[in-house]
């Protein structure tokens, strides 16, 4: 019975230490952050030209996109060449050497005045279209001089 106020003493201690400890850490710690979760995206279902063309079909979309070449940005070094094209109404993109034009089409080449791009089996040269030529061609004339009068 003696040591029994010494027992209590130390069982007091210990949950004193043990309750400033708790909290020690709950102001100590940092705060959490809410998750967003994301929904997974449903997958794409394939296409059904896909699956024609694999058992033997004929395909029914069109072979080839319309594509109008806009312009070229020129380098001697080939892989800074740049192509800005415009495919289905969609507006125009500048596209580098095996960037993808639209799906299953990918430029191949760009040369100065034309593109050559390529299509699932076949290749062909977009070119770049000849600026129209105004009729009245502007041709140089000398300036007249300036009039100034006699000094007096």
């Amino acid at each position: 019975m003696k040591r029994l106020p010494l027992l209590c003493s130390f069982v007091l201690f210990v949950l004193l230490c043990a309750s400033v400890t708790y909290w020690l850490l709950q102001w100590m710690a940092p705060s959490t952050r809410t998750l967003q979760v994301v929904a997974p995206a449903e997958p794409a279902l394939p296409e059904l030209s896909a699956a024609t063309q694999l058992f033997g079909g004929a395909s029914t979309e069109a072979t080839s996109t319309p594509l109008q070449l806009s312009g070229i940005i020129y380098s001697r070094t080939p892989g800074e060449r740049v192509a800005i094209i415009s495919s289905d109404a969609k507006p125009a993109r500048a596209l580098g050497m095996n960037a993808e034009v639209a799906p299953g089409i990918i430029i191949k080449q760009i040369n100065q005045r034309s593109v050559i791009i390529s299509e699932q089996t076949s290749q062909r040269e977009i070119q770049l279209p000849v600026p129209a030529t105004s009729q009245q061609t502007a041709t140089p004339t000398a300036p007249e001089p300036a009039k100034t009068s006699p000094p007096r």
